[in-house]
């Protein structure tokens, strides 16, 4: 086996090129050109087909991130709707309502309010799940 040489691997390290060529390594030469047309308001997607039609086959992609990696272009967040969620009822000792602490009726049902018709007084809120209507006895009519 041979010894190690120093020059001989300096010599092959002057040499070495990586496997993949360097990022954006295509659009280098055309920096000038999209830094131009991003000024005149240009979409990436037209950036890319004008730069295929003459003999630079790229994507709207790859122009994006060129613009924001090498031009420095900051990047907008998406805007996505908020969703809204509905206020959870909160119960008397100060903790909200979940399906868990809900009493069950024997259909496994979350339990409505008990009201009564000849009280004065304010229904509760309603919780969360499905609305189940309520059976009242109804008194048989004179006919």
């Amino acid at each position: 086996m041979p010894s190690f040489d120093p020059a001989t691997v300096r010599k092959a390290v002057e040499e070495f090129t990586p496997r993949r060529p360097q990022k954006f390594q295509d659009l280098l030469p055309a920096k000038d050109v999209i830094t131009e047309l991003r000024q005149k308001r240009a979409s990436y997607r037209s950036i890319a087909d004008l730069l295929t039609q003459h003999c630079l086959p790229t994507s709207k992609t790859a122009i994006a991130v060129f613009c924001h990696q090498v031009l420095g272009e900051n990047v907008r967040p998406r805007k996505r709707p908020g969703r809204k969620r509905p206020p959870v009822p909160v119960s008397p000792n100060g903790e909200g309502t979940t399906l868990e602490s809900a009493p069950a009726t024997e259909a496994g049902a979350q339990a409505e309010p008990s009201t009564i018709p000849d009280s004065n007084e304010a229904p509760q809120t309603r919780t969360r799940g499905p609305r189940i209507a309520q059976v009242r006895m109804l008194k048989p009519q004179n006919t």
